[in-house]
C-alpha cells in the first residue's frame, strides 16, 4: 500500500514538474504582444543574458532558461542588437540568439551618389548611430585596400580616394555594426565584384583599371537614359583618343559647392583638376559611384565616330561628329 502511495506521489511530482516546465516555456503574452528591443553586450555570460531576458519581460524564469542553456550547451551567444515579441517562445528566442540573427537596418546607395552624399545618409539613419568623423576615418583606411595601380595621390582622401568604390544597391547590415565593419564590407564587395572586371578590361586597353572606373562615373553622371550610356562612353573614348578636352558639365558640378540646374560660363572657369573644360585629361578620381549600366558602358562602349553631344530637355542627347554639326544641332533645338 505504501509502495503504491509513493509511486503515485512520484507520478504527481513528475506531472506537476512537467506542467510547470511547459508553462514556463510558453510565451509571456500572446493575447496582446509587445515588441521588445535589447542589446546583448560583448562579454555577457549566460546568466547575465537570462537575467536580461527576464528583466525585459520576454521569459518567465531566468533560472530555468539559464539551466536550459547549460543543458543545450549554449554558452557562446553572439552580442548585438535583437528584437523580440512577448509572443515569442523561449525556444525561439534562444534559437535566434544562438544563431546570432540580430536586428538589421536597411541602407540604400542610389546610382550616382557621391561619397559625401553616402556619409550624410548614413549619419541621418534612425536605426544606427554613425558619426561623420568615424565614417571618414574608415573610408580613408579601407579605400587604400582596393589596391589600384597608377592611382594618383589624392590629398582630400575621404571625398576623392574612396569615390567610386561603393556599389549602388540596397544593403542590410547588423545593428551592431560600427563604422569600420560597415565600410569594410562595402569596399570588400567592390573588390570582389568590380575590381576583377576593371583589371581584366585594363589588360586589353591602354587605360588603367582606375581610369576605367573614372570613366564609368562620368557616364553615370552624364547619361540620363540607359540606352545612351554606351554612346556617351564612345564620345568620351573618342575625345580622349583625339587628345581633346572632355568638356563635361558633370565634372564641373562635382567641385561646385552646390549642384546647379544649369551651369554658367563663369562656372566653367573654376580652377580645378576636375574641370574638364580646362584640363585636357580625365579628372584625378571618379566623380560618383557608378551603377552597373554605367560600368558596363565603360567596359564595352559603342563604336561610333561621335565627338560631341548636347542634352535635350527630356534628358536625351543629340550626338554629332563635328563641331559644325554640334552648333547646328544646338541652334535648331533653340529654335524649337
Amino acid at each position: 500500500m505504501k509502495r503504491a502511495a509513493y509511486v503515485l506521489l512520484i507520478f504527481i511530482i513528475i506531472i506537476s514538474t512537467y506542467l510547470w516546465f511547459e508553462d514556463m516555456m510558453l510565451p509571456v503574452n500572446r493575447s496582446s504582444p509587445e515588441e521588445v528591443a535589447l542589446e546583448i553586450e560583448q562579454g555577457m555570460t549566460g546568466r547575465d543574458i537570462a537575467n536580461l531576458l527576464e528583466k525585459k519581460g520576454l521569459i518567465k524564469s531566468a533560472d530555468l532558461i539559464y539551466y536550459l542553456m547549460r543543458f543545450k550547451q549554449i554558452d557562446n551567444l553572439k552580442s548585438g542588437y535583437y528584437s523580440f515579441s512577448t509572443a515569442d517562445s523561449p525556444y525561439y528566442i534562444l534559437d535566434i540568439l544562438d544563431q546570432g540573427l540580430e536586428e538589421t537596418f536597411s541602407f540604400t546607395v542610389p546610382e550616382g551618389f557621391t561619397i559625401r552624399e553616402i556619409i550624410n545618409r548614413l549619419v541621418e539613419l534612425d536605426k544606427a548611430s554613425f558619426t561623420e568623423a568615424e565614417l571618414e576615418a574608415s573610408l580613408t583606411k579601407y579605400a587604400e585596400s582596393a589596391a589600384f595601380k597608377n592611382k594618383p595621390h589624392l590629398t582630400e582622401a575621404v571625398i576623392q580616394s574612396a569615390e567610386g568604390l561603393i556599389i549602388p544597391d540596397t544593403y542590410n547590415f547588423p545593428m551592431s555594426y560600427n563604422e569600420d565593419q560597415l565600410i569594410d564590407e562595402l569596399i570588400t564587395r567592390f573588390k570582389n565584384e568590380r575590381l576583377p572586371l576593371l583589371k581584366e578590361k585594363a589588360a586589353e586597353v591602354e587605360l588603367s583599371a582606375y581610369q576605367l572606373l573614372i570613366i564609368a562615373s562620368l557616364i553615370e553622371e552624364e547619361g540620363k537614359i540607359p540606352e545612351e550610356n554606351k554612346i556617351i562612353a564612345s564620345v568620351i573614348y573618342n575625345r580622349l583618343e583625339a587628345g581633346q578636352a572632355l568638356q563635361l558639365d558633370a565634372t564641373v558640378q562635382y567641385v561646385l559647392p552646390e549642384r546647379k540646374e544649369r551651369l554658367l560660363y563663369k562656372d566653367l572657369e573654376v580652377d580645378s583638376p576636375y574641370n574638364t573644360y580646362q584640363v585636357n585629361k580625365l579628372p584625378p578620381s571618379p566623380i560618383a559611384n557608378p551603377g552597373s549600366l554605367a560600368l558596363e558602358a565603360a567596359l564595352n562602349p559603342a563604336e561610333t565616330d561621335f565627338l560631341f553631344y548636347f542634352a535635350r530637355d527630356d534628358g536625351s542627347h543629340i550626338f554629332t561628329k563635328t563641331y559644325q554639326e554640334h552648333l547646328a544641332g544646338q541652334n535648331e533645338l533653340n529654335r524649337e
